[in-house]
């Protein structure tokens, strides 16, 4: 005997089944088959019909009080306000009193996963769980901070908790408003939020919505030794969990098999043995939800629910809205309970025409009335992306059914209670309205060998009389006839229904703004930033400087600040204000290095309390502006080594060629050229010379004194020639002279040394001179050394030198001069330490030094500043 079944509502208060033996199909028994036919309609299929359902499972947006709240429990992913356990305010800000505000917020009655997110008035924040400095207060909330001063604290207990909350107990509890370490919570999951009045934050008592993943439940398809897969035990609530939590297939499952939590029954049916819910038939419903399906991103689970079911509800309404997230159907035979999700599977039965009892009375419904005939489908669901508030989706119509309607547009409206994303309720609308057309019902009588058939089976039809070829019908309900005969009402049924095409099926919702509406955060405007100098009373530029400017025009604007951080690390180097802010630009130095990427960023300080927002980053380069002479050197000080730079160089290397040009024309001169100076004239000269072809070396040696009236005068001259024509040549050349004079009285001496090597080759050439200097005459005393090496050619040269002189005037300095690219002072044995002076740059990696005068000193890593410029001082130290 076989058992009438609707699909899902044949579970009445206490899942009592509605059966009925028939035994014939006359009036009495087709009205009862019907009736269990229409209880058997899925609650889409309902309000197609037109008959809708009250809502009784929407999101509870709104905190709960009191002492009727009904107890509740969470099942896949949702939101929910919860209900208050307690409330207290405490403690003292400052000066201010009862400063702190604690509420304790029961989400579940059951222990559940975690929360994934927290939503304060409307609006969606952040818990920073990274901070654990508040201790047992909680975790912050960084939307709720200002300044350094957080406003915000939030805890969670998941349910399985075994202790009292010590805040709530330690500093929370008073004497009219006492938290006991009794008051443990054992298997509820709560939150505890702690708010510090702000008059800025907050403008009454904050409200929020907890969104959480659900109870952690028993998926048969995850359990190897049902039939499935894997660790979890029916026995073992410790193994339960995983994506099966957000199956509608799995939680029905679940209120069949009783909630229950330490052993104690809570909601669903109790006692109901494992055998009358098939494993088979349940795996493969549970993976009908679980397969994949395409969306316009990728793919996703093909059906998710999730929900808060209040334990005063009935069960039948609660498996009726978790089946209307996956187009399901319920049904009970002979106390065995299966589900059907989706579209329909493959057939399990096949007859045709010849199989029929044309002795029996047969009906056929081709159409529906006009008054169940829909064309165009209205859904509503709770949308996440809009703080879970429940949310139209876009309608679907379908202009050719109006068409087959006689032009008319007939909508159903369908409340998705369970279903939160908005691909799954666009799926739903098309598959219901797919499905709601198919208007073809048929009840007839079969041999026994249809017994086999139950209520959500598929069967295959083939009819020349209907025209059907393996057309698909689902069994709505069965009767058994006495004579073993079975009685079927049948619908029928399109796999096509189902067929889903994103990109073209999918229209994507428009969502609204969340939260509260602020006055938006005023950015600076015109924000701009470039390389400039700072420049002296000549014009020239000295520092290093950056130029930033805004718009200057703008109201309730009290100043403007910025920050400098260097692009390379993120270091703010420096953090500056003005108050002038219609000047609208301000030229900065501070903590600048020459040829150095910055950013810089600026902001509006506001008059008033309203929030404003930093400007982005600008980048910009310092431009290459050392220290100068300027800053380091007296008055005219530099301009004056250059001029004895320049006349020692002259000295030293035309000079020394001028000397040596005399003094070989003085060792050429006769006695009688010489007569009208000196009255006798000695000399001693070798002259070597050696060739080869047109190769030659020559060594002259030339030694001459001479004497007159009033001079006298001795020099040698020794030269040392090798030359290979056009290719080579090398000289050496040494003159030392002394010569003394009285011309009118006045007495002048002069002594020279001068060596000249000299090598030339392919146009270039290199040379080292060496010149001593010694004089004295009526403006004093001198004496000078020089020496000088110089290669190059073609007008580029490279030289170094060094110049020691004491000059006749006690007005001018003693100078001992370097003239190179690079100086260097070292002990010979501590190599690792010099003293360098390179690129215009000293570096010394010890020191030790009584008294120093400076204009800036810092350090390497930019972190100390100590500045000492004319009436102004400063010293900065950066973290």
């Amino acid at each position: 005997m076989a058992f009438f079944s609707g699909i899902a509502a044949a579970i009445g208060g206490a899942f009592a089944s509605i059966s009925s033996f028939i035994g014939g199909l006359g009036a009495i028994g087709t009205f009862l088959l019907k009736t269990a036919v229409g209880i058997g309609l899925n609650l889409l299929a309902k309000a197609i019909a037109g008959q809708p359902d009250e809502p009784q499972f929407s999101v509870q947006g709104t905190l709960q009080a009191g002492g009727d709240v009904p107890r509740s429990f969470v099942f896949g992913r949702t939101v929910t306000a919860g209900s208050l356990v307690y409330a207290n305010t405490w403690g003292k800000a400052g000066k201010t009193p009862n400063a702190y505000f604690t509420q304790v917020i029961a989400l579940s009655d059951v222990p559940i996963t975690g929360i994934s997110q927290l939503w304060v008035n409307g609006e969606p924040v952040t818990i920073d769980t990274g901070d654990a400095s508040y201790g047992d207060w909680g975790f912050p909330v960084v939307e709720y901070a200002k300044g350094s001063n957080n406003h915000m604290w939030v805890k969670f207990y998941d349910g399985t908790q075994t202790v009292a909350d010590p805040f709530l107990a330690g500093t929370v509890s008073s004497g009219t408003r006492p938290w006991s370490s009794t008051r443990v919570g054992r298997g509820v999951a709560y939150a505890v939020i702690t708010s510090q009045v702000e008059e800025e934050l907050f403008t009454g008592f904050p409200q929020f919505k907890f969104e959480v993943q659900g109870a952690k439940l028993y998926d048969i398809t995850k359990d190897s030794t049902a039939g499935g897969s894997g660790a979890h035990r029916r026995s073992d609530p410790a193994t339960w969990g995983g994506d099966g939590d957000d199956l509608p297939a799995v939680q029905i499952y679940n209120l069949l098999l009783g909630i229950t939590y330490g052993g104690a029954w809570l909601y669903g049916l109790q006692n109901l043995p494992s055998v009358r819910l098939p494993s088979a038939d349940w795996i493969a419903q549970i993976n009908k939800c679980r397969a994949l399906v395409a969306t316009t991103t990728g793919t996703e689970k093909q059906y998710l629910t999730g929900g808060e079911i209040h334990v005063g509800a009935q069960i039948a309404d609660a498996v009726d809205a978790i089946l209307t997230g996956c187009q399901g159907r319920l049904s009970e035979s002979g106390g065995i309970y299966k589900i059907y999700v989706g579209e329909p599977d493959a057939p399990v039965f096949a007859f045709s025409d010849d199989d029929i009892l044309s002795t029996e009375s047969q009906e056929f419904t081709p159409f529906f009335g006009l008054a169940d005939t829909i064309n165009g489908i209205n859904a509503s669901y709770p949308e996440p992306a809009e703080a879970w508030n429940t949310k139209s989706a876009p309608a679907l119509f379908n202009t050719t059914f109006e068409a087959e309607d006689g032009n008319r547009r007939l909508m159903a409206d369908v409340q998705l209670d369970m279903v939160y994303r908005s691909t799954q309720v666009q799926r739903l609308m098309k598959s219901a309205l797919a499905e709601g057309r198919r208007a073809r019902r048929h009840t007839l009588v079969l041999s026994p060998a249809a017994w086999i058939l139950e209520p959500g089976d598929i069967v295959s039809w083939t009819s020349n009389r209907n025209g059907y070829e393996a057309k698909l019908f689902r069994v709505d309900g069965v009767a058994d006839r006495a004579n073993l005969d079975v009685m079927l009402d049948l619908t029928e049924v399109d796999p096509a229904d189902y067929d889903w095409n994103p990109s073209t099926d999918y229209k994507p919702p428009v969502f609204g703004p969340l939260g509260p509406n602020r006055p938006s955060p005023q950015p600076i405007v015109d924000w701009y930033a470039e390389a400039s100098t700072i420049p002296d009373n000549t014009g020239s530029g000295r520092r290093p400087a950056i130029l930033l400017a805004w718009d200057g025009d703008q109201v309730d604007v009290a100043a403007v600040a910025f920050e400098v951080r260097l692009a390379t690390s993120g270091t703010v180097v420096y953090r500056g204000r003005t108050d002038n802010v219609a000047v609208a630009s301000i030229l900065i130095s501070q903590s600048l290095l020459p040829l150095t990427a910055y950013q810089v960023r600026g902001r509006y300080v506001p008059g008033s309390d309203r929030p404003w927002e930093w400007s982005g980053w600008l980048s910009v380069t310092t431009l290459d502006i050392r220290l100068g002479d300027q800053d380091v050197y007296l008055p005219g000080m530099i301009e004056d080594i250059e001029e004895f730079v320049g006349d020692a160089t002259e000295w030293l290397r035309d000079g020394s060629r001028e000397l040596i040009w005399m003094a070989e024309q003085f060792a050429l001169r006769t006695a009688d050229q010489d007569a009208a100076n000196y009255t006798d004239k000695q000399q001693l000269k070798i002259e070597l010379v050696s060739k080869a072809g047109e190769i030659t070396a020559a060594y002259t040696d030339a030694i001459t004194v001479a004497t007159g009236p009033n001079s006298a005068i001795g020099q040698r001259l020794t030269t040392i020639e090798a030359t290979i024509p056009t290719l080579a040549t090398a000289s050496a050349v040494t003159l030392l002279s002394a010569q003394v004079s009285s011309i009118g009285g006045q007495v002048s001496a002069q002594a020279d040394s001068i060596t000249a090597l000299f090598v030339a080759m392919g146009g270039s050439s290199a040379a080292v001179n060496v010149r001593m200097s010694a004089s004295a005459g009526p403006a004093g005393y001198a004496a000078r050394y020089g020496i000088e090496a110089r290669t190059g050619g073609a007008g580029a040269y490279r030289s170094a030198a060094m110049f020691i002189d004491v000059p006749a005037s006690a007005l001018s300095p003693t100078r001992v001069a370097f003239v190179a690219d690079q100086f260097v002072v070292t002990d010979g044995t501590n190599n690792a330490a010099p003293f360098v002076f390179t690129g215009g740059v000293a570096y010394m990696e010890n020191a030790r030094i009584g008294d120093v005068l400076f204009r800036r000193q810092r350090s390497f890593n930019g972190k100390l500043d100590i500045r000492g410029d004319g009436s102004n001082a400063s010293i900065e130290i950066f973290t």
